[in-house]
């Protein structure tokens, strides 16, 4: 089974996703709980601050273009992976999230907790907002390219 895929479909709703996909994970960042956390820790020695970046401005767009970069290629990887993952619409691309979000999330906060001097609540904190930020991507990425008939399969 072949697919086709309507590329400038594709990017303007994979830009679409995005940016609702920044506005949300900066949402789970930002809420008073995980807000307070933070400030718990502030000056710890495994933070940087603001001011090691130039100031807020400057780490928002370093944050950004990443964030940019990173989500544009897993727009490329569902679609190169479209035909392997089960289901259709928003649960083909919750399994899509929810695999990313385990292959992501779960390693590097291992990783941080066996190699970084870093607390362990915001340890905890990443990994939850990275699943949950993937899970809201798959799902987002899966009703839009759904919607919108980015994919079309070819029999």
């Amino acid at each position: 089974m072949k697919k086709k895929v309507n590329v400038l479909r594709a990017i303007l709703a994979g830009l679409a996703v995005i940016i609702v996909n920044m506005v949300f994970g900066n949402l789970l960042y930002m809420n008073p709980l995980v807000a307070g956390l933070f400030d718990q820790f502030k000056g710890y020695i495994g933070i940087r601050s603001m001011e090691y970046f130039g100031g807020m401005g400057n780490w928002l767009i370093l944050t950004l273009a990443f964030s940019l970069i990173l989500d544009s290629l897993t727009v490329f990887i569902y679609i190169v992976l479209y035909n392997g993952i089960p289901s259709r619409g928003w649960k083909k691309g919750l399994i899509f999230g929810l695999l990313l979000g385990t292959l992501r999330a779960i390693p590097e906060a291992f990783n941080q907790w066996t190699l970084c001097n870093y607390p362990e609540p915001l340890i905890l904190v990443q990994l939850i907002n990275t699943l949950l930020g993937y899970l809201f991507f798959g799902f987002l990425i899966g009703l839009v390219f759904d919607k919108a008939k980015i994919i079309i399969r070819e029999e």
